[in-house]
């Protein structure tokens, strides 16, 4: 149920860590990879942004 949310097309708030500090990026799912565990999300601005599904803190 969890990643069937991920797939939706609506705005999502990921807060992750990335070298010890703890990050926010808001997105919506450009795509999920389960094989390498990496989840890639673009801005507003179609910049797009690679976090691994280990470092995801939360999702909201």
């Amino acid at each position: 149920m969890f990643l069937k949310k991920l797939t939706e097309n609506k705005q999502i708030t990921v807060d992750y860590y990335t070298n010890g500090t703890l990050q926010t990026i808001k997105g919506r799912v450009h795509r999920l990879n389960l094989m390498e565990q990496l989840l890639s999300l673009k801005d507003d601005k179609q910049k797009s942004f690679t976090i691994r599904l280990s470092c995801i803190r939360q999702i909201h």
